[in-house]
């Protein structure tokens, strides 16, 4: 997925009729507080300006880049106004401002919002790019230029491959074993052909346990025995994960070997996902971590 998938032709007004810096912020305010029906004006006002009190925006080769953090939003908000004749921003670089990028972020997408920062600040690098963008006459338009000045997206990261998999037959005392060895929080299940059908964690294991133990306790012979969850894992330790009911087959993520990074960084972030297994179609060939994408995005740049 490209930058231009992350915009929306109701949050870009083409051609501000500011004459100032701080009369083109309010005026992509409105555009963003019209748009965003979670967030008022006001709001928006207040958190820029919070911003501002750590220092000026990002600017460079007449674009801007200014941003509010917010929880009052729950996903990552772009807004973006056009100045064709450019506006004194008092840029460092000296150069007029033609393009103003709003970003509202909710604080667990910081790293998105690094990650697009600086995709954008490359892709209006030159002043080729930024007049194509900027002399756009439509929302769709402007999303069409970006999207042509887009470079292709890098390769995803190569997925580890080193990892521990149980399938829905393995016993439960193997499952163990190999889930303490990975030191991970969970192991991916495969059929017999490979292919993903769910996930072992530790948490499932835990739930068992109690479960388990609160079963025994309600009978008087477990009372005298003493029953522990140390005791149930051991008694159920020939019994199959099918059987025993602990496969997850949601709240894990995926993504396909030859996805865009960007789309995946942003289902990720979204999520609260520190990483997710790689498929090639259902079948299984490794998993890769947030940090190794946002790794590969910036080393691309």
């Amino acid at each position: 997925m490209k930058v231009s998938s992350l915009l929306n032709p109701k949050l870009i007004k083409c051609g501000l009729v500011a004459r100032t810096k701080d009369e083109a912020l309010l005026e992509l305010l409105e555009v963003m507080a019209a748009g965003t029906p979670e967030v008022t004006l006001d709001e928006l006002k207040a958190a820029l300006a919070e911003r501002e009190k750590l220092g000026p925006f990002s600017m460079a080769k007449g674009s801007a880049f200014p941003h509010a953090r917010t929880e009052k939003v729950s996903d990552f908000r772009i807004a973006i106004g056009t100045l064709p004749r450019g506006l004194d921003f008092k840029a460092p670089d000296g150069n007029f401002i033609r393009l103003v990028v709003l970003f509202v972020i909710p604080k667990k997408h910081s790293n998105l919002y690094l990650t697009t920062l600086a995709q954008f600040l490359n892709l209006f690098a030159t002043e080729e790019n930024l007049l194509k963008a900027a002399n756009s006459k439509t929302g769709e338009e402007l999303i069409a230029a970006v999207d042509s000045i887009s470079p292709r997206p890098p390769a995803p990261p190569a997925p580890s491959t080193s990892m521990a998999t149980v399938t829905p037959s393995t016993m439960l005392s193997k499952a163990i074993e190999l889930l303490s060895s990975s030191r991970g929080e969970a192991v991916p299940v495969v059929d017999a052909d490979g292919n993903l059908v769910g996930e072992l964690s530790a948490g499932a294991l835990l739930q068992l346990g109690v479960r388990e133990h609160f079963l025994q306790l309600a009978s008087a012979a477990s009372l005298q025995a003493g029953a522990s969850i140390e005791s149930v894992f051991r008694s159920h330790g020939d019994a199959t994960l099918e059987k025993l009911g602990v496969i997850s087959s949601n709240g894990y993520r995926t993504m396909q070997e030859d996805e865009p990074l960007l789309e995946t960084v942003v289902k990720l972030s979204q999520s609260g996902a520190r990483g997710a297994y790689v498929l090639r179609g259902r079948r299984l060939v490794g998993h890769v971590s947030t940090a190794d994408i946002l790794k590969k995005i910036s080393g691309s740049r």
